[in-house]
């Protein structure tokens, strides 16, 4: 019973991205452009929370420096402090690669041998889940996406990306419970 729990709230939650894309697409007016969705908020107790620490599972190398920088400046920005060592709260970056074009499913965007010449389409999707560490409870859960069409000899314009996930963060986090 608790796997089929799991599984329609994974579902759930699947649906919530999926339209939060649709209509994210819908209203862009160009740049840069990465949705986010709140899944859980609020049932710790959020002024205990001071510090945290991070953990990355399954993201690319290349986007964790700056996905994490972009995560520890939004999250600072609300009271809280980074302690790898001790923290009140453990912080999952997870990043998901769902190939939308059936026939693209064993192919690696990040590396593509010059022979593979078409367009991929891909949804990348980091899910953030922020747990008691204490305790191991779930007391917040997000997640940012975002829909790529690359070419051949496209390249990660990280610049503008950096600048996006960061932007991207602060509004996720906007109704996370500011420290005093």
């Amino acid at each position: 019973m608790a796997k089929q729990a799991d599984n329609i709230r994974k579902y759930y939650k699947f649906s919530v991205l999926i339209f939060a894309l649709f209509l994210q697409g819908c209203s862009s007016t160009g740049g840069l452009r990465i949705g986010n969705s709140l899944t859980l908020c609020c049932p710790g107790n959020y002024n205990d929370y001071v510090e945290y620490r991070v953990e990355v599972e399954n993201l690319p190398l290349f986007l964790r420096g700056y996905v994490v920088s972009a995560f520890d400046t939004a999250f600072e920005e609300l009271g809280l402090e980074r302690n790898d060592q001790t923290s009140d709260l453990v912080v999952t970056l997870a990043y998901q690669h769902v190939n939308l074009n059936a026939e693209q499913q064993n192919i690696n965007p990040f590396i593509r041998p010059e022979t593979i010449t078409e367009e991929l389409s891909y949804l990348a999707v980091i899910n953030i889940t922020m747990r008691e560490t204490a305790t191991g409870m779930e007391v917040w859960e997000g997640t940012i996406s975002r829909m790529h069409n690359v070419t051949p000899g496209e390249y990660m314009h990280e610049d503008r990306a950096s600048t996006a996930f960061l932007n991207t963060f602060r509004d996720l986090l906007s109704d996370y419970p500011r420290r005093d």
